[in-house]
This record gives C-alpha cells, sequence and structure tokens, in this order.
C-alpha cells in the first residue's frame, strides 16, 4: 500500500507569549476552514528522486483526496476517503482499500480534520502583512530563544490569513532572520469546485 501523506496544519508545543496573544484568532481562522465546504492544502517536499508536490482536498467532515506527484512514481499517486470507504490508485485508476489500511486512513482523516485543532502553541499578532503578492494579515509562533541564539537558526511558523475571508493562506515555517527561503511552505485554498466522488466499480485491492 502506498503512504499517506496527510498534513499536520500547525506546530504542536505552546510556548509563553512574548507580544499580544492572538492564539485564538489562529484557532478562529483554522476552526472556520475546518468547517467550510471545501478546501485544498498544497506543499511541495524534497526525497531523493526530486521534488514532490503534494495535494489533499477536503469536504468535511469525511472526504479526502491526495494526489503527489514525484519524479520517483509513475503518474499521479491518489489516496482517496469517501466516508468508511477508502481507495488508492495512479491517474484516476483506483482499487477499494482493505478494511485494515481504511481504517488508518479515517483515523488519519479524523486527527486533521475531525475536530477543533489541539495543542495550537502560542501566537503573537504581525498585522498587515504582504506574502507571495497577497496582502494578508500575519501571526507568528511566540519563541523564546536564549539571547544569544543565532537568529538564522531559531525557526517561526507565520500563519497568514485573508482578511476579506477570515480564512487561512499560507502556513509557513522560516528562521526568524528570514535570509532563506522557507523550511517549509503550506498554501491554502478554498476553489468551489473541488468534487470528491467515489469510483465505480472499483475492484477491491488484493493483499500481496
Amino acid at each position: 500500500m502506498r503512504p499517506l501523506y496527510l498534513v499536520l496544519v500547525l506546530l504542536f508545543g505552546a510556548r509563553p507569549a512574548l507580544a499580544e496573544d492572538c492564539t485564538k484568532d489562529v484557532a478562529a481562522t483554522f476552526e472556520k476552514q475546518r468547517t467550510s465546504k471545501a478546501f485544498r492544502v498544497e506543499f511541495n517536499q524534497s526525497t531523493a528522486e526530486g521534488e514532490a508536490k503534494m495535494t489533499i482536498d477536503y469536504i468535511p467532515p469525511d472526504k479526502m483526496l491526495q494526489t503527489v506527484q514525484s519524479p520517483a512514481m509513475p503518474g499521479e499517486q491518489q489516496t482517496m476517503l469517501v466516508g468508511d470507504r477508502a481507495f488508492a490508485g495512479t491517474s484516476g485508476n483506483f482499487e477499494e482499500l482493505q478494511p485494515q489500511f481504511t481504517q488508518s486512513i479515517v483515523a488519519e482523516v479524523k486527527t486533521a480534520i475531525g475536530g477543533p485543532p489541539q495543542n495550537l502553541g502560542t501566537f503573537e499578532c504581525l498585522g498587515a502583512a504582504k506574502f507571495d503578492n497577497r496582502d494578508l494579515v500575519a501571526y507568528r509562533t511566540t519563541n523564546k530563544a536564549a539571547p544569544a541564539a543565532d537568529p538564522a537558526k531559531v525557526l517561526a511558523r507565520t500563519i497568514y490569513v485573508d482578511p476579506a475571508t477570515g480564512l487561512p493562506a499560507f502556513n509557513v515555517v522560516a528562521a526568524l532572520a528570514g535570509s532563506d527561503g522557507p523550511v517549509l511552505k503550506i498554501k491554502y485554498s478554498h476553489p468551489d469546485n473541488i468534487e470528491i466522488v467515489a469510483p465505480q466499480n472499483a475492484s477491491v485491492q488484493k493483499l500481496r
């Protein structure tokens, strides 16, 4: 069975606040996304074979379609959940998974979108910010680093929110110094045309 890659939307572990505590605002934006009609998560991940692109569509509370594109894989590798049925396949050719595999996918999706974010951490308000040529509102994890710590080695997570919709736009982990590119950049979007439909007449995957 192909591995299931699900995005953890936030770093765990709270830290003491150093500025105005805006953690409730961040929790509210992710709760609004979790209870929205549908949303998409996109990010890239480096592998030994090259960069892999991952796209995960969610239709709360129990539908998910993950697509992975990688130089090491033939075609798009996909995993789908519709209610209590899970499927895996390549470029739209799906097989239905055995119950023992389905259960783990159900649990992963439930963890990702089945309830409000847990162990959110502590965020401070940064206010208006521009990112990827968009005017957004930014919130950053507070960080109690040692005074002598090298800013280039101290990482912080910044959540960018669309002020017009109140929905998250980006989730970025980068050095506080800002001299290098992000360690992680997750993009959120909310298309109104996301559909996740169980494939018809899919054969049941044989155990290998």
